[in-house]
């Protein structure tokens, strides 16, 4: 735990452990390893546009679209999971589950098929209430003058 003295009282700041040196590869190694994976998945999916087969079209499409899904989960959770200790680490292994053993077709069936089809249906559903119908007709007109 990290403490300073105010007026002669320890204040509690935070685990330093569990925080930042309980982390077995370190923060910028282990995001330099996602990056360099994440160029390694850019390159086999250009590879797979070039081929004959769907079946790795869908692979990497599936990749793509559940890497997409935890960066926006990521960003809404972000303060929150940092403080986990081996976040990064357990977000290396995810992308190297997702991408290199199939991992990503099996957390879509599992998690994001249901919950993706289920965010469509609320979208479909506002898209057409009245207000937010307006709401589009004012934002088009609005673009039509300019």
């Amino acid at each position: 735990w990290y403490q300073r003295r105010v007026h002669g009282e320890d204040q509690l700041l935070f685990n330093c452990r569990s925080v930042h040196f309980s982390m077995i590869l370190g923060y910028n190694f282990t995001n330099f390893l996602i990056r360099c994976l994440l160029v390694f998945f850019g390159y086999k999916s250009f590879q797979s546009i070039d081929t004959n087969t769907w079946k790795d079209d869908a692979h990497w499409l599936t990749f793509w679209l559940m890497f997409s899904v935890v960066q926006f989960l990521e960003f809404w959770l972000d303060l929150f999971l940092y403080t986990l200790p081996f976040y990064n680490e357990a977000k290396l292994g995810l992308f190297v589950y997702m991408g290199l053993f199939g991992g990503a077709t099996v957390v879509y069936e599992a998690v994001g098929k249901t919950a993706i089809k289920t965010a469509e249906q609320q979208i479909h559903v506002l898209s057409e209430n009245p207000q937010v119908v307006k709401a589009r007709g004012q934002v088009e007109q609005l673009l039509k003058r300019k």
